[in-house]
């Protein structure tokens, strides 16, 4: 219905104008019309959020609402920018920019005013549409209501999740009890289809006593649903039922679960508040002979009603399964098992299918389309219009796909609908680092800080909140990492995506633009009802080739965008062509920008200067992208939160001290790779949390003294062995806010007080990942290691002692790579219970090792192996027989002889991988060849290997 940020735009004028009310004349009357206003649409849309109305006139008020916000904001942003430079202004020129504030401060009370009248003129329409919402949701309710009696006799892919289902339901074992069963996922997915097939299953209908089947879904009364129970399971004392009282209801049906086996489905469960009315009519425990099955699309009612219920989450059919549900219900009066499809109606049909990615509903719907079109022309015709048909009113009507999935979305708190719909600004399939949606959501004050607090920090936490809150009600699919249990990061179902863009263009929250729709305006459709004049806020632009195709840089509509993010659709290494004139219009144009992300694009070797007058800006990123100079204007970026330039490798970017003017920055993502010619300063950017790819060549290491907000770091440390003792000494006393630290180390650990201070390193409790480059006389003990080390490299290690040994007892290591001459021993072992949770091993540049043993119950989760150049190795460990969830084994530059065994069929030991499905094994021959210039190269071997770096390259 709108986005959360709405009354906080209108608050933060209020605040700041009455901060700054010394500098207007008269202003304090404004400032109180303008809080009076605030209370009064906030009423309004709260209420209208709460009945989710479908009538025009609400939608337009709302919409109007929204567009008044956001050039609220508009003016706030150039009132701020411009009393944070009164100091550098002329009074004549201070008064001016103050007077042409107020006038715009009175233009949008004077819009507001419009809205009020025209409220006031229809408010009887107004609140009639409201209160008929609850009309309409009677009507949808009857359409959603399942029953227990209609039984899919077509059921396909889920057979196994059924048996275990129902084995868990007559276990009346005492090792592991449940006395309840959700099944849980996105809406379409089959729950209730598979709670019927549990219900009706032939051991759990001999096993219970009794039945009951109750649909809840929105519109529920607890009454209600107690007395349809207790009528199902006593239908005998039905006349005594209905007279009972609410008291009455609860003690019967709680007395009847003791004395029968009796099984309650609770179908379609929406909130907690449910539970909460009805808990007392369920007893508890294994006191109670009954069992409750219940189906949701929120996981946190699951545990809400018991933390041990037992968890079903339903997967969504594969390609196979969903061809042939297709086949059944396209087909339900001739399908038989000798029926022959012709093969051009299966291939449409497989075409067709794989649009519904896997959910049973959209399967369902579609066949129940096709099933009325036999013939081919017509199946080809349904083929090229899918998209159509998929959003159009045959998958909206009578609980269709989208209106189905759509439920999920109107039962979202306000401040979670426009969480949801910013994740339609990202390509399709696209992996959403979680991280960065957090900084995008910050960004724009889509979330914000609760209370009075002043951290960045509780920002992230509200985004992790808001984000973990969309994965419980499965409108997300999330990522977690292995060792945190944090979300790493998420994805939209295809199909959910479909709701999610549908929503965000019926709302105005964002423009979308791709290649295949270059000859669409990039002003919404003329035909659009509600926002056929609304102005465009967010741009998400897919780009083929050039960005010159997409818009003129003339073009003055731009003006009023807030967030613009660029995506290439292809990924190649050179990226799509950014001309500079181009992107001089985007700065021109794009005034009011809050986000600019330009990821895997080539620019030229310098930025504009013109990227200053972008001063609005709180997140940029240059991710992947080609330049080779930032100009120093960045630093006009006074509000600027998040800065990524980590660019192309190869791009050997060259950075100006400004960064420091960018005092409100509180994540910097500085380049892989940048010459070390200058000194880049850091300490001023004392806000600073998180801090990639710091390098003590290009900055002083003695600013992370003064970083003292940092919580996360990843820096490459080149340095003496004073220094390195300083710093060592300096994080591993550190025990404030740093909590996650990675590093790349250049430094040989020779003498005994060395080897201190590599242990002192190694016994960081943040330390999460490190890469050792140089000699190492002896590896410390594992009980010097952290336990949160989750990733290792050794480089020229030279160990003559088996690493394995020690590194196997790591209990958090996921990734171990040992390289160049790190072991230069000829045995290896890995010994029963050892790397309890590796699972990628990368074995490179080994010259002695010629036996390496596996031992049964040694790397039980190792998922990834790579040999390399380990010239000598015989053969792999007969161990690799027991590893059974290894999926991919790289084989390079390995002999002849050593590849031949593990050939398929003739090899030797090809046996030890066989049995495995889905598993790859690879032979790459790589030729590499890439033509860059010396800086370029320069900036290559300074990263890798300072030492060889020639003099006259340093220079340049």
């Amino acid at each position: 219905m709108y986005d959360s940020s709405l009354f906080g735009l209108l608050q933060m004028l209020y605040e700041t104008l009455k901060n700054e009310a010394k500098f207007l004349s008269n202003v304090g009357n404004q400032i109180q019309d303008i809080r009076a206003e605030i209370n009064r649409i906030q009423c309004f849309l709260q209420d209208a959020d709460a009945k989710k109305p479908e009538y025009e006139t609400v939608r337009n008020w709302i919409a109007d609402i929204r567009e008044v916000a956001y050039d609220v904001e508009n003016i706030l942003e150039k009132y701020t920018h411009k009393i944070a430079l009164r100091k550098d202004r002329s009074i004549w020129k201070e008064n001016m920019a103050l007077h042409n504030i107020g006038m715009e401060t009175k233009d949008v009370m004077s819009r507001i005013d419009n809205i009020k009248r025209c409220m006031k003129t229809y408010v009887d329409t107004g609140i009639r549409a409201i209160c008929q919402g609850e009309s309409s949701s009677e009507k949808s309710k009857w359409l959603i209501r399942s029953y227990s009696h209609l039984v899919d006799e077509d059921f396909v892919g889920l057979e196994e999740e059924v048996n275990k289902l129902v084995a868990e339901l007559i276990n009346e074992g005492n090792d592991e009890f449940h006395g309840v069963f959700a099944i849980c996922g996105m809406g379409g997915l089959g729950k209730t289809t598979l709670a019927r097939k549990a219900y009706h299953h032939g051991d759990v209908q001999s096993h219970f006593q009794a039945f009951a089947w109750a649909s809840i879904s929105k519109q529920w009364q607890a009454r209600d649903v107690l007395q349809s129970i207790l009528t199902k399971l006593e239908p005998e004392n039905r006349k005594q039922i209905n007279t009972m009282m609410d008291d009455e209801l609860v003690k019967a049906l709680y007395k009847i679960q003791q004395r029968k086996k009796c099984l309650i489905v609770l179908d379609d469960i929406w909130s907690t508040n449910f539970w909460n009315s009805v808990r007392h009519a369920f007893p508890k425990g294994k006191g109670s002979r009954s069992k409750i099955l219940l189906t949701t699309r929120k996981k946190d009612v699951c545990t809400h009603i018991d933390p041990t219920c037992f968890l079903l989450e339903p997967r969504c059919l594969d390609a196979e399964e969903s061809w042939k549900l297709l086949h059944k219900k396209a087909f339900p009066r001739i399908n038989t098992p000798d029926l022959k499809i012709d093969l051009e109606l299966e291939r449409l049909g497989k075409e067709m299918v794989s649009k519904c990615a896997g959910l049973p509903l959209a399967i369902i719907v579609l066949a129940g389309l096709l099933a009325r079109r036999s013939k081919i022309d017509e199946w080809r015709r349904t083929c090229q219009n899918l998209n159509l048909h998929m959003s159009g009113e045959s998958f909206e009507q009578d609980g269709g796909i989208h209106g189905v999935l759509a439920l999920s979305y109107y039962d979202l708190p306000f401040q979670l609908k426009p969480c949801f719909l910013y994740l339609g600004n990202f390509p399709e399939d696209q992996k959403i680092s979680a991280r960065r949606l957090y900084q995008l959501w910050a960004a724009e004050g889509i979330i914000s800080l609760e209370g009075n607090q002043g951290e960045e920090t509780a920002m992230m936490e509200v985004g992790e909140r808001y984000l973990h809150e969309l994965a419980q009600r499965y409108m997300v699919q999330v990522q977690l990492e292995e060792t945190t249990g944090r979300i790493k990061s998420c994805r939209l179902h295809d199909l959910m995506r479909d709701t999610c863009l549908s929503k965000a263009k019926e709302e105005n929250f964002l423009k979308t633009i791709s290649p295949q729709h270059l000859h669409q305006s990039m002003q919404c459709s003329s035909s659009a009802k509600a926002i056929s004049a609304r102005t465009v806020r967010r741009l998400s632009i897919t780009v083929d080739n050039d960005v010159q195709n997409y818009f003129s840089t003339d073009d003055k509509s731009f003006q009023h965008v807030r967030s613009a993010l660029f995506f290439p659709r292809q990924t190649g290494r050179e990226g799509t062509a950014y001309p500079l004139p181009i992107f001089q219009g985007l700065c021109n144009n794009f005034t009011m920008l809050r986000v600019l992300h330009l990821e895997k694009f080539s620019f030229e070797e310098l930025l504009p200067k013109a990227i200053g007058n972008l001063v609005h800006l709180r997140y940029l990123s240059l991710r992947h992208s080609h330049l080779q100079k930032l100009p120093s204007s960045v630093g006009n970026h006074k509000y600027l939160q998040t800065l990524d330039l980590r660019v192309n490798f190869f791009s050997y970017l060259t950075l100006p001290n400004t960064i420091q003017k960018l005092q409100n920055l509180r994540n910097l993502y500085l380049p892989p790779s940048h010459q070390n010619t200058y000194t880049l300063e850091l300490s001023p950017l004392s806000h600073l949390e998180m801090l990639k790819n710091f390098d003590t060549q290009v900055s002083p290491f003695r600013d992370l003294f003064k970083l003292t907000k940092l919580q996360k770091l990843a820096a490459v440390l080149s340095l003496e062995l004073d220094e390195m003792e300083e710093i060592v000494t300096h994080l591993a006393l550190k025990t404030g806010r740093l909590r996650e630290t990675s590093f790349r180390i250049y430094y040989r650990f020779h003498s005994e007080k060395e080897l201190n201070i590599l242990k002192l390193l190694l016994g960081c409790h943040h330390l999460r990942k490190l890469d050792l480059i140089g000699h190492i006389s002896k590896l410390p003990e594992h009980h010097f290691f952290s336990q949160s080390l989750t990733k290792l490299t050794l480089r020229k290690s030279g160990l003559e002692e088996d690493p394995m040994l020690t590194l196997q007892k790591l209990p958090k290591l996921c990734t171990l790579s040992l390289r160049g001459n790190a072991f230069i021993g000829k045995e290896m072992c890995c010994s029963p219970k050892g790397f309890p949770l590796l699972k990628t091993l990368k074995l490179q540049g080994l010259p002695n090792l010629e036996s390496w043993r596996v031992e049964t119950g040694a790397l039980p989760n190792l998922v990834h192996l790579e040999i390399d150049e380990c010239k000598k190795l015989e053969k792999v460990p007969d161990g690799l027989t027991y590893l059974t969830k290894i999926q991919e084994i790289v084989i390079i530059n390995m002999p002849d002889t050593f590849q031949n065994r593990l050939q398929e069929v003739e090899g030797e030991d090809f046996y030890k991988v066989q049995f495995r499905k889905d598993f790859d094994i690879k032979f790459p021959k790589i030729k590499f060849k890439m033509r860059i210039s010396g800086p370029m190269f320069g900036g290559l071997l300074r990263t890798i290997c300072p030492s060889t770096v020639p003099k006259e390259w340093k220079s340049l």
